[in-house]
């Protein structure tokens, strides 16, 4: 048996951070019904830090979601990636975790010649890894807003798409530049949750499990 620690309040998250979690990793789903994703996860993870190489396989998953009417939402790793979150429902882990493979497997085709989805990284290189592998039941991903820790104090940070260019810099959304980011682009990720976006999404990529 293992115990979990459900946080949901501001108390329990000033609790985490007084006991040292720097970096706080949520599972995909709700206590309520835990079995079953609200997202789908794509990490876009560069092998050399190029994180030019992220924006561009960003921006071709925007196209793929664009042309499948799917509705996605990223964020940077708060490292030298970007996550991308697939809102989702009524699908198991295994579901999940097979559409995810086969999404960055599509992602993958637009852009072969700087993206990889070998999961060995001695067959890497130098390509960025399409990474459907944190899907699973129990598996955990970067919330937003949370600090990493890096060489620098660099915050996962819910982005805009038309944000994504190639002097996007991660390095600039640290503790000390979010709050007035927050103040002005407000909250993102707003929509994540909502019921009718989930369901839509969920009805294209059943074709993908």
């Amino acid at each position: 048996m293992i115990d979990y620690l459900v946080c949901n309040n501001k108390p329990t998250l000033l609790w985490l951070i007084n006991i040292g979690c720097i970096d706080i990793n949520p599972w995909t789903s709700n206590t309520d019904d835990y079995l079953h994703p609200n997202y789908i996860v794509i990490d876009l993870d560069p092998s050399d830090e190029d994180f030019k190489k992220a924006v561009t396989t960003a921006l071709a998953a925007k196209d793929f979601f664009d042309k499948n009417k799917l509705k996605a939402y990223i964020k940077t790793s708060g490292k030298t990636g970007m996550h991308i979150f697939i809102p989702c429902k009524d699908f198991s882990f295994g579901d999940a975790r097979k559409i995810a493979v086969n999404i960055c497997e599509e992602i993958h085709q637009l852009v072969p010649s700087i993206t990889t989805t070998a999961i060995s990284v001695n067959q890497r290189g130098n390509k960025l890894y399409v990474d459907p592998n944190q899907n699973d039941e129990a598996d955990t991903v970067a919330s937003v807003y949370s600090c990493r820790p890096y060489k620098l104090p660099m915050l996962s940070t819910p982005l805009n798409w038309k944000e994504i260019k190639d002097d996007l810099n991660p390095e600039e959304f640290t503790i000390s530049t979010i709050h007035k980011r927050v103040e002005t682009k407000g909250d993102l990720w707003a929509g994540l949750y909502d019921e009718k976006q989930r369901v839509n999404n969920s009805k294209t990529l059943k074709q993908y499990s």
